[in-house]
């Protein structure tokens, strides 16, 4: 008994002394990264140019600022992004950590030539995370252009466009969120690939990384554009703004957006928002070798402008409305099938419906799905219903016939 609570004893006091953080480094001495850009290095064949946004703690907390820029820009290069990071070491005085990185950016030279190996290091890399957004800096704009821009509402420009993309997203429905963790999803997709939100410059792309654009009323800025598609992990393509919406509502990921419609005989528009919205796949396998993609969305709308003297106390005339409206989502949704159909990339993940559907079918046709994606038909039924005309139905216009 004496010796067990001797061994015990001892067994505590190891441990006590073999505790704490062994390979702990502190705050002081780290350099918080918020943002990642990979380009390639100019004049330098296969090498990366890996830039790193740094936030510089004392501008952030305003009170021992020195009126300094809130972030600092440093660079590494290298053949592949460990090596650049590497790299970058000698030019910051601290330890790069990412572990607060919010945004990804990559030019499109990059991304047109694929990118899996930096896929790759995002989701083993042990410190950043896989909800950290990923974007395409389109080809008039570097991704260091991107993480060396100073942004007047927001301090961090990571942050601040991480912000954008999720309230574009919300709001106007041309976009949705887009992790490591998504596209890593996508990548695995057969026949498909990837859709990545891009970046564009509203300005002076010189002026973006400017102090001096912080303190004017119409600053350069850098703004969330239309998604580029990818097949497999090379990008092909870019979409238009109303293939980016009928993208949107083909993933089920449309929160709200407007629509303008014109009703028959009738001069003048309306604007109507989207205020719900469901979208259901399945597949028709009447035919194996020639399966038939059903797509059904529902949704919900909300009258917001009326610029025509039409009587929205009818029935019948909101019916017609609803109409319009199923024919205007129908047309955005034909145009990115289209779009993915010219590009060969699955993008939508039709094959995984067809395989969650019937297994077997799948197993019969996956060798060839390849060649089938792009000749596939795809039916629509969309269903639309207006709730609410806010706070009027017929417009003073309907009173000036």
């Amino acid at each position: 008994m004496i010796k067990r609570t001797i061994a015990v004893a001892l067994a505590f006091c190891c441990i006590v002394l073999t505790s704490g953080c062994w390979d702990a480094i502190e705050l002081n001495r780290r350099a918080v990264v918020s943002g990642i850009g990979i380009d390639h290095a100019p004049g330098e064949e296969g090498l990366l140019m890996v830039t790193f946004q740094v936030i510089i703690a004392d501008e952030i907390s305003g009170k021992t600022g020195r009126g300094a820029t809130p972030t600092s820009v440093y660079y590494g290069k290298g053949h592949t992004i460990s090596e650049a990071i590497r790299n970058a070491s000698r030019q910051v005085p601290r330890l790069t950590s990412t572990a607060h990185t919010r945004l990804i950016v990559i030019s499109e030279s990059v991304a047109r030539k694929g990118i899996a190996e930096i896929m790759d290091f995002l989701d083993r890399d042990s410190d950043i995370r896989l909800s950290s957004d990923v974007v395409i800096a389109k080809e008039n704009l570097t991704a260091e252009e991107v993480t060396a821009s100073l942004t007047p509402i927001g301090k961090i420009m990571a942050y601040s466009l991480s912000e954008k993309v999720e309230f574009a997203s919300s709001q106007l429905g041309e976009n949705y969120p887009m992790a490591i963790d998504d596209i890593m999803r996508d990548l695995l997709i057969p026949g498909g690939g990837p859709v990545i939100n891009g970046l564009e410059v509203f300005g002076d792309v010189s002026g973006l990384g400017k102090k001096s654009n912080l303190e004017s009323v119409r600053s350069s800025l850098i703004v969330i554009g239309a998604p580029a598609i990818f097949k497999g992990d090379k990008l092909v393509d870019w979409l238009s703004p109303n293939e980016s919406r009928g993208m949107v509502w083909m993933k089920n990921k449309m929160k709200k957006t407007s629509l303008v419609l014109q009703p028959d005989q009738e001069i003048g528009s309306m604007g109507m928002d989207v205020i719900r919205s469901k979208t259901d796949l399945k597949a028709k396998l009447d035919d194996p070798l020639h399966p038939v993609i059903q797509v059904g969305v529902k949704l919900q709308l909300s009258v917001r402008d009326v610029n025509t003297p039409i009587d929205l106390k009818q029935p019948e005339v909101l019916h017609m409305i609803e109409a319009k409206a199923n024919e205007e989502i129908v047309r955005d949704l034909q145009a990115v099938v289209q779009k993915a159909q010219l590009a060969k990339s699955d993008i939508f993940g039709f094959g995984g419906v067809i395989e969650r559907q019937s297994p077997a079918v799948w197993k019969k046709i996956e060798g060839q799905w390849e060649d089938l994606f792009p000749q596939i038909k795809v039916e629509y039924d969309v269903d639309s219903v207006i709730r609410n005309t806010q706070l009027r139905d017929r417009s003073y216009k309907f009173h000036q016939r």
